[in-house]
């Protein structure tokens, strides 16, 4: 008995369970925050110039860089906020939204707010 609880708390401890919870969170988020933005990824695309632009890996809903920018398209903002639920610290954080910021094919000032309109309806 005593072995299986040891046995139980060296699993509990690992660090495997906790990526794997992780990964699973990250990846339902990713799902509910594309069933919401279906045209997140194309629309944050065109706000980037071409050589900028993201292309995802096969079976990858949103990279690390495209899940920051869909959280503040959500209106989370704050670095901080961010880096918590991404588990990065908030200077990794503001040095991913700098080096995608760099990358827009819109005046750098206007991009998260451009960011904020993915997704809108636009009436004529």
């Amino acid at each position: 008995m005593e072995k299986k609880l040891d046995e139980l708390y060296k699993i509990l401890k690992s660090r495997e369970m906790i990526d794997n919870e992780l990964k699973e969170l990250y990846e339902n988020f990713d799902n509910i925050f594309l069933h919401l933005y279906p045209n997140f990824v194309e629309e944050f695309n065109s706000l980037l110039v071409r050589d900028g632009q993201f292309i995802l890996k096969p079976n990858e809903l949103l990279n690390v860089e495209l899940r920051i920018f869909a959280l503040i398209r959500l209106g989370i903002t704050d670095s901080s906020k961010i880096a918590s639920f991404l588990h990065y610290s908030a200077n990794t954080i503001y040095s991913y939204r700098t080096r995608v910021r760099n990358k827009a094919a819109v005046p750098r000032e206007e991009f998260e707010s451009m960011v904020m309109k993915i997704g809108i309806i636009k009436k004529n």
